[in-house]
């Protein structure tokens, strides 16, 4: 996606903390706003009889993780790398003093994991939404999360600086857009006609066979930020930065501390300060009006 931004194939997208951190460190992006917040939907997940769930709070610090060094030292772990799945399992080494080192980490493309681990292969599997819903189907038990490590990253809207620094109006107007379309879903989540249309698009964007239950529990843990809330979260607090701005350095600091991105990426990154709200406050200088789902 962001190796695609300099070649101008898009100019607003989605992405997830590995984008947010390429593109601030590499290429010129906006965190035009955080829309979806990811505390349940990334996860990880052992089998029933894992020695890993007879250990729970082993760091009282983080009271819902399973696992302790010695149940968790040696596993092997499917994951995602450089991705939010990739942050909460390293979030969770780190809560019980281990290094990546201590475990074997397998790279998959999330759709493989949850056919490997019903194979037998490996002992963790880290995944996103609805891939965690496959593997609750398999019998498997969730070990933690986004909320439960502490690795507190969002779903994000960016855009390409140049573009939108050219057409800031073009930019509101695409996030009021946007946010209306996030409203009326929100309004309408629990209806038959949304997790109807939710299940569509699970199964065209996923190329899985998602059914009713499924889609409304991944409706569920998808909680939507409204404008107010995603100005809110990308507004800096007097002379503290925003909360997103917090996240992402966070999590910069966090890949640059296992060696995924040198110091100097890091310190790049902090530096081009991708975050704003100023896009933000044009699209909420309006009242989105009517969100009614159609």
């Amino acid at each position: 996606q962001m190796e695609a931004l300099p070649a101008k194939q898009w100019q607003v997208g989605g992405t997830g903390v590995g984008g947010q951190l390429i593109g601030g460190m590499r290429y010129k992006i906006y965190n035009l706003a955080p829309v979806v917040d990811e505390g349940e939907v990334n996860t990880f997940w052992v089998r029933k009889d894992s020695p890993i769930l007879k250990v729970k709070g082993f760091n009282p610090e983080y009271p819902e993780l399973y696992g302790s060094p010695e149940t968790v030292k040696g596993a092997t772990i499917l994951f995602t790398s450089q991705t939010t799945v990739h942050y909460i399992i390293g979030k969770w080494l780190n809560a019980l003093g281990l290094k990546e080192s201590d475990v074997k980490l397998t790279n998959m493309d999330q759709s493989s994991i949850p056919p490997a681990i019903e194979k037998g292969i490996g002992d963790v599997a880290s995944v996103w939404a609805p891939f965690n819903f496959t593997l609750e189907g398999l019998g498997l038990v969730k070990a933690g999360s986004t909320r439960s490590s502490k690795a507190f990253t969002a779903t994000t809207l960016v855009g390409d600086k140049e573009w939108c620094d050219a057409n800031p109006e073009l930019a509101a107007k695409f996030l009021r857009v946007y946010f209306r379309a996030s409203k009326a879903i929100n309004e309408a989540k629990g209806s038959d006609k949304m997790v109807a249309l939710y299940k569509d698009f699970l199964n065209d964007f996923c190329g899985m066979k998602s059914q009713a239950k499924e889609a409304a529990q991944d409706l569920a843990i998808h909680p939507r930020w409204s404008l107010e809330e995603a100005l809110k979260l990308s507004t800096p607090e007097g002379s503290n930065p925003s909360a997103m701005t917090a996240w992402l350095n966070n999590s910069v600091d966090f890949f640059a501390s296992i060696g995924r991105f040198s110091a100097d990426e890091a310190a790049k990154f902090k530096k081009a300060d991708i975050a704003t709200d100023k896009f933000l406050k044009l699209a909420a200088a309006k009242p989105l009006g009517d969100a009614a789902l159609k």
